[in-house]
């Protein structure tokens, strides 16, 4: 069976923090491979630098977040959404995760530390030198991170979150995050809200998935 999951997402989305164990746990199921795509949530125009109104609009996400997912985001991030001078653009930490894909690093373990850096760390992921740091830690060879970051160009970054977007649509889905099961062509959008708080139920229900060969 033809089998990938779909995951739309964008690394400054809360809700796909609140989604990060969901995606941990999708990356255990055999035999199923996963395909990053980054939507540009905060992308040009969207990009802006926080002010005291997008504060309270984040934080009350947040409460939500974490009353259905678990996930709390640390004072850390708090403290740098408060400083005056946050700057919320996700373009950025695309171009990094398909930099980091070319220089021969895993997408999604990027992606996911970029998740943690930002919500938990409260580091100022569209800020270059962050991004560099990351993908060392990240075990992803410098010089090949940053000459593939150098040499990829705005139209290739707006091009991947361009597609990102017309596959949202076409799916169906309201936002980020989505997951999108395409078995032999055919594509199928996942409820994960239902397991939001739940990742073992989320990787049993991939597994029925892959082990009765059929989208539900």
């Amino acid at each position: 069976m033809n089998v990938i999951l779909h995951y739309i997402a964008d690394p400054l989305c809360g809700w796909c923090f609140g989604a990060a164990p969901l995606l941990a746990a999708s990356q255990k199921v055999e035999n199923l491979p996963i395909q990053l795509h980054l939507g540009g949530l905060f992308s040009a125009p969207n990009n802006q630098q926080v002010d005291a109104a997008m504060v309270r609009y984040i934080m009350s996400h947040h409460e939500r977040i974490t009353q259905l997912t678990n996930q709390t985001p640390a004072e850390k991030m708090s403290q740098l959404l408060n400083s005056g001078t946050a700057v919320l653009d996700s373009t950025p930490p695309i171009k990094a995760c398909l930099a980091a894909e070319q220089a021969g690093g895993n997408i999604l373990s990027y992606y996911q530390a970029l998740i943690k850096a930002h919500f938990i760390d409260g580091l100022r992921i569209a800020e270059e030198e962050t991004l560099v740091q990351i993908a060392a830690e990240c075990g992803i060879n410098i010089d090949d991170f940053q000459n593939a970051f150098n040499v990829l160009s705005e139209a290739a970054v707006v091009k991947h979150i361009n597609d990102s977007r017309i596959l949202l649509q076409t799916i169906g889905g309201q936002g980020f995050p989505t997951f999108v099961l395409e078995q032999n062509g055919k594509l199928k959008m996942l409820n994960h809200q239902r397991l939001f708080n739940n990742p073992t139920g989320w990787q049993e229900s991939l597994n029925d998935i892959l082990i009765n060969e059929t989208i539900q």
